[in-house]
């Protein structure tokens, strides 16, 4: 028998491994900084983290006011930081303590949701009758890599608590053993009221878990609980009402989509069990997701990931063949356990088809598709239009049973046992670190000239946007659209449009008249328009006869006091207006290679968008124009960088007959159109040109042997 004095010093042990070994484990992946706003990665964060953060910054910079959540200038009308994903609970404490300066509440939250992640587990196992620390230790570092909470690491850091469903799944299976107690009750209220402050996607599972309770409770039919359900569900709906409206849920909410926002991002019906971004199964990351992942509708891949992983699987595995194999042996469950456990199977059951939803793919098979809900019922579930997300809670129950299964073995047999699924879900698990450590390694590029970024000269003054977020069709663009209002957020200034969770943006089609015209004496309006790759025309025409208009390289900027600024470009009124036929084309996605490709490119892959450079150099012949004018004329191409770590754009200089003539840094995210310029002088008119691409960052990597510079998808000249 153990003495009080060596028990205490495991108990210290166990706390220490669940709580230290999950930190050491944050800090390996983002940096021990990480909650603090001056680390590296907060200065120019990336994707959706840019809108998140710029919201909390605008919000600690301003004053209180009702809902308290309220932050102004970034969209026409004040909206909660509830619809930026900012944190709220977390944004409002830091604020009212004057630490907001200091902290960034979506590094905060992650630093807190490791150590919470693995107790959470731990409390789930011990719910489930797991005493053995051991068991309890492996199960809180199982919970760490388990694939769908690292995948939301990805940038979505309100939805990496996933403990908030773990605690619940843990009040859940003890009311069902226990008793409902109000204890208990509170339990489920407190989880409630958090989620309503860190995001609304948790309710779902909480609710699912805390209805499971009510309903186990009336089938076991205990005393007093006829009276008890009703009044715990009013608690708990109060716990939601109450914060939603002290959080401010109606200031920023917008049309969800309705039935046309369902269906798309779903679990596939093998999602748990078909392997997604899994070592064991050779699916490396690429620098940009990860090789070989089942996507068949275009939004299975991220929203839809719900792959458990190789080690919970094996133990998942191992227990229904125990089960199966006993119930054939005539083993009969115990009295009552339809009454206890039916509802919690239930209640994972609905959420696993919700998960599935509208439009059944199961592989990459399209099965059929489920009647979509109407009217304003749709509009209600289409606010959850990421519906494939519901499937987390199953998954950690299930991985849990596994878990509790496996620590009723044997003690030898046991550790033995869950210490190599550990192992195995640690290997099988590393490219999704890998990825989401790449994410975090360093700061967003910036898509904007630099010069233009720092310069005074933009402080203080209002950011109009055309189009604005919503309208945009280019995700390039829209991320230059966050990158600029987080800049105008820091330099004090505003904007007209904002990445929101519901758009609350003017009608695309609304030009207003002010946009066409010079800005006036005094007007300090920066009017910003996003080009979607064009060069005139689009989107561009509307500031085409304007004369304070500069070119950057993501579209246009116009306003007064800007001149000068470095990098950006004068466009002459008129020069913008219409899209200017270009006298050569040559298509590189089809088949056959062009014959003005002479050497450093690759064969078209099967199914690509582009040929890629191969090696430093890059050598194809064009005819030049045969009347060239006073300005020269333009090579076009419409290319994206080679993508592999470190992500970084690829810088290409064109040269003509040997002349260095243009530069431009060639991003890899998406195909965009890119344009150099070749002055008049440097080649004859009608000259079959010798062009060249230096390409010095074009490297191999280690799944592919190929020098890759860019993917070029067209080549055009353009007078």
């Amino acid at each position: 028998m153990r003495s009080p004095k060596s028990l205490s010093r495991e108990q210290v042990l166990f706390a220490a491994v669940v709580t230290i070994v999950p930190i050491l484990l944050c800090g390996f992946m983002f940096g021990f900084d990480i909650p603090l706003a001056s680390a590296q990665f907060w200065v120019r964060p990336k994707n959706d983290m840019i809108a998140m953060t710029a919201a909390y910054e605008a919000y600690v910079r301003q004053p209180w006011g009702w809902p308290v959540t309220m932050v102004s200038g970034l969209l026409p009308k004040p909206f909660s930081i509830v619809f930026s994903d900012s944190i709220p609970w977390l944004s409002i404490v830091l604020k009212a303590s004057g630490l907001g300066p200091y902290f960034n509440p979506l590094g905060v939250f992650l630093m807190l949701s490791y150590p919470l992640q693995a107790w959470g587990m731990v409390a789930l196992l011990r719910a489930l009758g797991v005493k053995d620390k051991v068991p309890l230790a492996i199960g809180g570092l199982m919970a760490l890599l388990f694939p769908t909470w690292i995948a939301r690491q990805f940038g979505h850091i309100a939805l990496c608590g996933h403990w908030l469903i773990l605690f619940s799944l843990a009040l859940t299976v003890s009311s069902a053993r226990l008793g409902l107690t109000w204890k208990r009750v509170g339990g489920f209220a407190a989880l409630a009221a958090l989620a309503t402050g860190v995001h609304a996607y948790h309710l779902v599972p909480i609710g699912a878990c805390f209805g499971a309770a009510l309903l186990a409770e009336l089938l076991q039919r205990r005393g007093g609980a006829w009276t008890r359900v009703p009044l715990a569900a009013v608690a708990v709906l109060a716990s939601v009402a109450l914060p939603a409206l002290f959080l401010g849920y109606g200031e920023g909410s917008g049309p969800t989509g309705g039935a046309a926002a369902i269906g798309l991002y779903s679990m596939n019906v093998f999602g748990p069990v078909w392997p997604q971004a899994s070592n064991v199964f050779g699916q490396y990351w690429t620098g940009g997701w990860y090789r070989g992942t089942l996507d068949p509708n275009g939004g299975q891949y991220f929203e839809g990931f719900q792959f458990m992983g190789v080690g919970p699987l094996l133990l998942v595995g191992a227990m229904l063949a125990t089960l199966v194999f006993g119930l054939a042996r005539g083993r009969r469950p115990e009295a009552g356990v339809v009454a206890r456990w039916a509802p919690l199977a239930l209640a994972m059951l609905a959420l696993t088809l919700w998960a599935i939803g509208w439009v059944v793919y199961a592989g990459p098979a399209h099965l059929f598709d489920v009647p979509k809900p109407s009217g304003k019922v749709a509009e209600i579930i289409g606010g959850y239009r990421a519906h494939g997300r519901f499937f987390w809670a199953p998954g950690y129950l299930l991985m849990a049973l596994g878990i509790a299964w496996a620590s009723r073995l044997p003690r030898r047999a046991s550790v033995g046992l869950l210490a190599v699924a550990l192992a195995v879900q640690a290997y099988d698990s590393n490219p999704l670190r890998q990825g989401v450590r790449h994410v975090f390694s360093g700061p967003d590029s910036l898509e904007m000239p630099s010069a233009f970024a720092n310069s005074p000269a933009i402080r203080g003054r209002p950011w109009v946007f055309r189009p604005t977020y919503f309208c945009s069709p280019n995700p390039l663009d829209e991320r230059v659209i966050s990158q600029m209002a987080l800049i105008a957020v820091r330099t004090g200034g505003t904007s007209n449009t904002f990445a929101t969770a519901r758009s609350n943006d003017a009608p695309c089609a609304e030009v207003p008249p002010a946009l066409t015209l010079d800005a006036a004496p005094g007007d300090r309006r920066m009017t910003v328009v996003l080009a979607n790759g064009k060069m005139e025309g689009g989107d561009l025409t509307p500031v085409a006869q304007r004369g304070d208009c500069y070119r950057f390289k993501r579209g246009v900027i116009c306003g007064r006091d800007l001149g000068g600024i470095d990098g950006l470009t004068p466009v002459l009124p008129g020069e913008l207006a219409v899209e200017r036929p270009p006298l050569l084309s040559i298509r590189l996605d089809q088949p056959p290679k062009s014959d003005a490709l002479v050497s450093g490119w690759a064969d078209l892959d099967p199914g690509g968008k582009g040929i890629w450079t191969l090696g430093p150099k890059a050598l194809f012949t064009l005819d030049a124009p045969k009347t060239i004018g006073p300005n020269g004329f333009f090579v076009d191409i419409v290319a994206i960088g080679f993508s592999d770590e470190p992500i970084r754009p690829q810088r290409v200089t064109l040269y003509a007959e040997g002349r260095r003539v243009d530069s431009q840094s060639v991003d890899t995210g998406n195909f965009y159109t890119y344009r150099f310029k070749v002055p008049n002088g440097a080649v004859k008119p009608g000259q079959a040109v010798r062009f060249m691409f230096d390409l010095p960052d074009a490297r191999a990597s280690k799944n592919d042997p190929r020098v890759l510079g860019i993917g070029v998808q067209e080549i055009r000249i353009v007078q």
